[in-house]
C-alpha cells in the first residue's frame, strides 16, 4: 500500500509542474528586472512546459525575436510563443490590458507606464542608424542638423553639404519605440508635418531606398547595406564596436515588458529566462545586437 501511495503522490507532483503615408506628428540604455519572477531564475523542466505565450509589440525586434522564439520552441515542443508585430506602444498597452503576458519594446518605459505597474527587462542593445539613399553624397550629420531636418528648419541637402535637392523626411508612426528613442535622443519636440510616416522598420528602408532625397532612421540590426546607406552621427560610424564602447550615441535597449503582480505562466517565465541565458544572449549577438551580459 505504501508503494502505491508513493507512486500516486509522485504523479500528482509531476502534474503540478505541469506601408507609409504623409503625416502630421524616452529612451535609455539602462536595464530593469522583470517584476514577476527574478530574471534568470530557474525555468521549469522542458518536459513540464506547455501552452501558448502571447506576446506583441516592437517591429524593430523582429529579427532577433524570431530567432529566439524559434530556438525556444525547438527545445520546448509543447510551447507556442505568439508574437504580434504592432509597435512598442501597442505591445506595452497590451500588457496593461492583459492581452499579452510579454510586451516587446524598443524604448525605455515612460514614467506613466511604470506607474501603471509595468517593468522592463533589457536583453539587448541596438543602434539607431540614420539612413539615406545609397546615391546620396552626405556622409555625416550632427545632432543639431538632424534636429533641424526633422523639425523642418533644414529643408535642402545643400544646407548639410549635399546636392541642391529638397529633403524628404521619413519617420515612424507615433506609437513606435524607435521614433520615441530617436526623438528623445535628438531632442525633437515636433516632427515636420510633411514627413512621410511608416508603420514598420522595413517600410522605412524601402521608402528611403526608392527616393534619392530621403532620410530616415531604423534599427541597425535590420539595416540592409545593399538598400540604404548609414551616415555617421557626430563623426562616428555605426558599428558593433562603436555601440559597445558608447562612441555611437544613437542607441537604445530592447525590453521584455511584464506587469508587476501578474503571475507569469511557467512557459512565459521560461522564455524570459531563455532570452537572458547564455544561449539566448548568443542569439542576440548573432543578430548584430549587443548582449547585456
Amino acid at each position: 500500500m505504501k508503494k502505491i501511495l508513493a507512486v500516486l503522490l509522485a504523479g500528482v507532483m509531476l502534474c503540478g509542474f505541469a506601408a507609409c503615408s504623409s503625416s502630421g506628428e524616452t529612451s535609455s540604455t539602462g536595464s530593469a528586472s522583470s517584476g514577476n519572477t527574478a530574471a534568470g531564475s530557474t525555468a521549469p523542466s522542458n518536459e513540464a512546459l506547455s501552452g501558448i505565450v502571447k506576446t506583441g509589440g516592437s517591429t524593430s525586434v523582429e529579427k532577433v525575436m524570431n530567432a529566439l522564439i524559434y530556438q525556444f520552441q525547438d527545445e520546448n515542443r509543447d510551447v507556442t510563443v505568439n508574437y504580434e508585430m504592432n509597435g512598442s506602444g501597442d505591445g506595452i498597452q497590451g500588457v496593461i490590458d492583459g492581452k499579452y503576458e510579454i510586451g516587446h519594446s524598443s524604448r525605455d518605459l515612460k514614467d506613466e507606464e511604470k506607474e501603471a505597474g509595468l517593468e522592463g527587462t533589457a536583453y539587448a542593445i541596438d543602434g539607431i542608424a540614420v539612413v539615406v539613399n545609397a546615391q546620396n553624397g552626405v556622409t555625416n550629420l550632427t545632432k543639431d542638423q538632424l534636429l533641424k531636418i526633422y523639425s523642418g528648419e533644414i529643408t535642402n541637402w545643400s544646407e548639410v553639404g549635399g546636392s541642391d535637392a529638397p529633403i524628404t523626411v521619413v519617420t515612424r508612426e507615433s506609437g513606435s519605440g524607435t521614433r520615441s528613442a530617436f526623438t528623445e535622443i535628438i531632442g525633437i519636440e515636433d516632427i515636420v508635418s510633411t514627413a512621410t510616416e511608416c508603420k514598420d522598420t522595413g517600410s522605412v528602408q524601402t521608402t528611403v531606398s526608392q527616393n534619392a532625397n530621403a532620410i530616415g532612421y531604423m534599427s541597425f540590426s535590420d539595416m540592409d547595406e545593399s538598400m540604404v546607406k548609414a551616415v555617421e552621427y557626430e563623426g562616428v560610424a555605426i558599428s558593433t564596436d562603436a555601440l559597445k564602447d558608447g562612441s555611437y550615441a544613437l542607441q537604445r535597449s530592447f525590453l521584455l515588458v511584464t506587469k508587476e503582480g501578474a503571475e507569469l505562466s511557467p512557459a512565459a517565465q521560461a522564455f524570459i529566462d531563455f532570452v537572458l541565458s547564455d544561449a539566448g544572449q548568443k542569439l542576440v549577438t548573432d543578430n548584430s545586437l549587443i548582449s547585456v551580459k
